[in-house]
C-alpha cells in the first residue's frame, strides 16, 4: 500500500480526510482516474497525493506535468502549504515535461513518447503522475484512448501506480465504461454552488471529490469530501455544506 500521512496539523489536515477517501492510502500497482471539468481541483488533489505519499513512506513519485518545471511546481505546493523542496533535492520527486512541440499534429508521437518515458523511469519510483493526458489524447481517435488506458494499466504491474488526469468530455459512452473497469480508482470532481437563506451571497466556489471506484471495488452512495481552495492555506475541508446540484 502507497500510504498517505494521516496528519491532524490543521494546516495539511486535507491530505487526511484525502487519505481517508482513498480508504488510507493508494494499493500498489493500481490504475488511477482523476476525472473533472476544468478548474475542479484535479491538479491540486494530485498534488495532495504527492505530498501525502511522499512524507508517509520511502517511496519515490514521478510527476509529468505540462504546467511546471520542477521550481515550478516546488513553488506552487509551497503555496498551498506542501513543502517539497527536500524530497525534489534527494531525488524523491522528478518532475518530467509532458511534452514540448506542437500536440495538435503530433498526438500519437507524444502519446508513445510518455508511455516509453514512463517505462524508462527507475523502479524504485512507484507513483507516476500525469497531469494531463487531455491535450495529447483530445484529437486521437477512439481506439487510441482507450489503447492508453490499456497500455498504462499494464504497466502498472510490479507495485508501479500511475495516475491519469482527464478532463470529463474526454471518454464517453463505450469508451468511458471500459476505462472505468480498466482503472482500480476513479476520482470525480465536480464544482457546485451552495445554497444559502434568500438575501445571503456567498463567494466561495466548492468543489466536490467523490471515489466511484476504490482499489477495484465499485462505492455506491458514499458521501462527497467537500472542499475549497484557499492561497497560502491549500485544501479547507467543509464538513457539511449544501450544493445546488
Amino acid at each position: 500500500m502507497l500510504g498517505m500521512t494521516t496528519t491532524t496539523d490543521s494546516v495539511t489536515t486535507g491530505v487526511r480526510e484525502i487519505a481517508e477517501a482513498l480508504g488510507g492510502g493508494i494499493k500498489e500497482g493500481s490504475l488511477i482516474m482523476v476525472e473533472g471539468e476544468a478548474k475542479t481541483g484535479k491538479s491540486v488533489i494530485c498534488q495532495y497525493i504527492t505530498y501525502g505519499v511522499l512524507h508517509s513512506q520511502d517511496t519515490s513519485v514521478a510527476y509529468f506535468t505540462k504546467k511546471y518545471t520542477a521550481e515550478g511546481l516546488v513553488a506552487q505546493m509551497q503555496s498551498i502549504s506542501l513543502d517539497i523542496r527536500k524530497e525534489v533535492m534527494t531525488d524523491r520527486l522528478r518532475v518530467y515535461p509532458l511534452y514540448e512541440g506542437n500536440v495538435i499534429t503530433n498526438s500519437k508521437q507524444f502519446l508513445q513518447q510518455l508511455i516509453n518515458n514512463i517505462v524508462a523511469i527507475p523502479r524504485r519510483f512507484k507513483l507516476v503522475i500525469v497531469d494531463s493526458v487531455t491535450p495529447l489524447i483530445t484529437r486521437v481517435d477512439i481506439v487510441a484512448k482507450v489503447d492508453f488506458v490499456q497500455v498504462c494499466k499494464e504497466m502498472c504491474r510490479n507495485d508501479r501506480s500511475v495516475v491519469l488526469v482527464i478532463d470529463r468530455h474526454i471518454y464517453e459512452g463505450r469508451s468511458l465504461s471500459r476505462v472505468y473497469g480498466m482503472s482500480d480508482y476513479y476520482l470525480e470532481l465536480k464544482t457546485h454552488d451552495s445554497i444559502l437563506e434568500p438575501g445571503q451571497v456567498d463567494t466561495r466556489v466548492i468543489k466536490m471529490l467523490n471515489v466511484t471506484k476504490l482499489a477495484g471495488a465499485e462505492r455506491h452512495s458514499q458521501g462527497d469530501v467537500k472542499f475549497e481552495i484557499k492561497p497560502g492555506v491549500g485544501i479547507q475541508i467543509l464538513p457539511f455544506v449544501k450544493v445546488r446540484i
